[in-house]
């Protein structure tokens, strides 16, 4: 498989870096020995220095319905820019319109230190207590945060800013060049990051920043942007502003991973969605959260038919000592449902936020579990130790071994998640409707949908294909590299909900639902047999007694009237999802021949995509941690918005990975 550059494996955060509060319960960062924000009143200062010099309350009001506006902070600190960004936005700003905040922070607070901080403005309470809210761990990489209804997206770049905005797909309005002064945290502002703001700004793009010191200014207008000097706030003498003066960019050195054209005006025609599992109910929602309307096609009688109607699905992501590009995109992916979920559904019923359970069921796993947690790469509040006794107390059974506790975790019904979704009021649903074939129209730019009969059933510029492995029966997805992978689950009847967490090992199996236990899953290759199998029960059940004796006994008495359930999950060769614009493999291979030849060829070349052709595919047994930032992929570059992950992370998905594999080892 081709890899992207590995990702950086430094710790986050390190405990040199703490926190120090003055009299007046202001935060002081003691490795930089400087304040977060001015001492006299921040909230000013935000205003002064970020909203007025970047003209951003005029600007917003001349947007039209519809528009987004992105702005990028190479500081996040304790979030009083966005907060403030929000509170004005929400003043100023269309209703339609949206506001992207992307923010990088080496050294993030802790929620609780955060919550500190900003109980310093009770004027800004309401917004404050909605970001604590969805506040994530500290832990590497992107996260994309979603307030009023889609209105306004955070995007936290867990990572120095140089770093972070490299690995950043987006053009942006305006820049915050926030952090600690040059004086004390020089390394930040750097000329490399001077350069990979103006990579990402255009010739209306802004800048202000607090500072006023010489190598900033010239670093700034080194990099293409015009700078001028002001009176700074309070006390301080001068600061700086300005804009960039559009100049020639260089290309992208991998041209084929790099995102499509925009699409034609989305106003003029719904997107079109098929399929109404996890994938195709993410991804609807993701484009009607931004405005778009949306037709989804679904050829069961509901959401969910497919493998994702499992009574119970677990979210849960197997984390390694050392992050990998896989295990950043699960862990990413595993943030995110979980706040989708904290906003979308109520715990009971259909999801329960209870806690998972990864045991440590033999030597190997143990050591692997043991290096995780001494490798400082994620806080006790994503995930924990627990020894056998205190893992047993959870479980509420005695368990075989102890293990990893990630206490957010948990099961969720993800038909039930799919219906939730899918009832967003700008998402019209087709059930029991067959798309047979889709066929794009030259002369008027959209794709059209048959069905067997050969019907129109719809028509439109923009099509999202998200039905599992069923994708490939379209003539233009063929050479997808999907497969499909039986599993079935068993439920039995519970005698008690005394299981109080999801426990994992080499099976699963969630607390009772509805007086129902859900287990499994078996893993079958190059099986399509639908049939439920008592044998396949036998073998969940013996997964459930290596985690714990007690509790498999309880449930092989009950297998004569279990209920199994198949369903195939649709996998790659690399068991990554497929996620994002689907290129054209005939230009492809033309284009890009000479990696045949040099599979470091420097091609100019700009990637040929079937237009306005997008996938959300192959999720495996993985689909609740990936499937729902995977749909807010599709719809950041349907929508032409900043992007919700790293770029590294973003090619480790795109469907044209397996074309350039493919050149490369000369199997074209």
């Amino acid at each position: 498989m081709i890899q992207p550059d590995a990702p950086s494996t430094e710790p986050l955060q390190s405990n040199q870096d703490r926190l120090a509060w003055d009299d007046q319960g202001q935060p002081l960062s003691v490795r930089f020995n400087d304040f977060y924000f001015s001492r006299v009143n921040g909230l000013d200062e935000t205003n002064y220095v970020f909203l007025q010099h970047n003209q951003l309350p005029q600007r917003w009001q001349s947007l039209k319905p519809g528009q987004s506006f992105s702005i990028g902070e190479t500081g996040f600190g304790t979030g009083l820019s966005f907060l403030t960004c929000w509170k004005h936005w929400r003043l100023h700003a269309p209703r339609g319109c949206r506001l992207h905040f992307i923010s990088a922070e080496r050294y993030p607070l802790t929620r609780q230190e955060l919550e500190q901080a900003l109980a310093l403005w009770p004027e800004l309470a309401e917004l404050s207590n909605a970001l604590i809210n969805q506040y994530p761990p500290a832990c590497g990489g992107f996260q994309r945060l979603n307030f009023d209804q889609g209105r306004v997206q955070l995007t936290l770049l867990f990572d120095d800013a140089t770093t972070a905005f490299e690995q950043f797909d987006g053009q942006l309005d305006a820049w915050f060049l926030d952090g600690f002064s040059p004086a004390k945290n020089p390394k930040m502002w750097s000329q490399q990051l001077f350069n990979s703001l103006a990579e990402r700004s255009h010739e209306q793009t802004t800048f202000s920043t607090f500072t006023a010191a010489s190598n900033v200014r010239r670093g700034l207008e080194s990099a293409g942007f015009i700078v001028s000097k002001t009176p700074g706030f309070s006390k301080k003498r001068e600061m700086l502003y300005g804009h960039y003066a559009a100049t020639a960019k260089a290309g992208s050195d991998k041209p084929w991973f790099d995102r499509p054209k925009p699409t034609p005006s989305l106003s003029e025609q719904p997107i079109s969605v098929i399929g109404a599992g996890l994938a195709g109910a993410c991804s609807a929602f993701a484009l009607a959260e931004k405005g778009c309307q949306v037709q989804l096609f679904e050829r069961g009688a509901h959401p969910g038919c497919g493998a994702s109607g499992n009574p119970q699905g677990v979210l849960y992501a197997k984390l390694p000592a050392t992050p990998t590009i896989s295990s950043r995109i699960h862990l990413s992916g595993y943030l995110y449902s979980l706040r989708l979920l904290k906003q979308q559904l109520t715990p009971g019923q259909h999801w329960s936020p209870c806690g998972v359970l990864q045991l440590a069921l033999n030597p190997n796993e143990m050591a692997k579990q043991q290096k995780l947690l001494q490798s400082g790469q994620y806080p006790e509040a994503l995930v924990r130790q627990l020894n056998t006794d205190q893992a047993s107390e959870k479980a509420g059974y005695p368990l075989t071994s102890g293990g990893l506790l990630f206490p957010d975790g948990g099961w969720v019904s993800p038909a039930e998640l799919c219906r939730q979704l899918l009832s967003h009021p700008n998402i019209r649903c087709h059930f029991n409707q067959t798309i047979d074939t889709i066929h794009f129209d030259d002369s008027r730019q959209q794709w059209q949908l048959h069905d067997p009969q050969g019907g129109l059933i719809a028509k439109s510029a923009t099509l999202v294909v998200a039905n599992a492995h069923e994708a490939k029966l379209f003539p233009q997805l063929a050479e997808l590299a999907v497969k499909p992978i039986r599993g079935q689950t068993t439920s039995v009847q519970a005698d008690s909900d005394r299981l109080k967490t999801v426990l994992c090992g080499n099976g699963y199996i969630a607390p009772a639902k509805q007086q129902q236990y859900c287990f499994g899953a078996s893993f079958d290759l190059n099986d399509l047999d639908t049939s439920v199998r008592h044998s396949d029960n036998l073998e969940n059940v013996a997964l459930i007694d290596e985690m714990s004796p007690e509790l498999a006994q309880q449930l092989a008495p009950k297998l004569d009237s279990a209920i199994g359930r198949v369903g195939f999950r649709c996998a790659t060769p690399d068991y990554l999802p497929i996620v994002g614009a689907v290129p054209d493999s005939k230009a492809f291979v033309r284009d890009y021949a000479l990696l045949s030849q040099d599979a470091k060829a420097k091609i100019s070349t700009p990637a040929t995509h079937l237009p306005g052709l997008f996938v959300n595919l192959a999720h495996g047994s993985k689909g609740m941690i990936t499937a729902p930032i995977a749909g807010v992929i599709v719809a950041d570059m349907v929508c032409n918005e900043p992007l919700a992950m790293e770029r590294k992370l973003l090619q480790a998905l795109n469907p044209a990975r397996f074309i350039i594999k493919k050149l490369i080892k000369r199997a074209i």
